[in-house]
């Protein structure tokens, strides 16, 4: 009995799962105490202010870049990401089709642009 409530009082368990396509949906039909036993997170979209210190801490080790320039790119890195955030929400609209778009393109937006520059 004291190894049960040890183990109920200190074990837990991170399942991540993209919303993408069936598998969550199946998942959840097979397994519903994946919601009514759960916490689910749904992570929000992040703030201009953390978009935008996430792109300064990128941009900070390249060195052939000015200061300004770097400011200029973060700044335009923020405004394609929220143009692309507001572009899937009237795709949904229009076309009842949803798509996602997480930090992780945000993340791969500013790499591809150090592996061009």
């Amino acid at each position: 009995a004291f190894f049960v409530e040890r183990v109920r009082d200190f074990f837990h368990i991170s399942l991540c799962m993209s919303p993408v396509g069936d598998p969550l949906r199946i998942r959840m039909r097979m397994f519903p105490s994946l919601v009514n036993c759960t916490t689910i997170d749904w992570f929000l979209p992040w703030p201009d202010d953390a978009l935008l210190g996430v792109a300064a801490h990128f941009f900070h080790d390249v060195e052939a870049l000015e200061e300004s320039i770097k400011t200029k790119l973060g700044q335009e890195c923020v405004t394609v990401h929220q143009s692309v955030l507001r572009y899937a929400a009237q795709f949904e609209e229009q076309l009842r089709r949803k798509t996602y778009t997480t930090p992780k393109s945000y993340l791969d937006l500013i790499i591809l642009y150090l592996e061009m520059y």
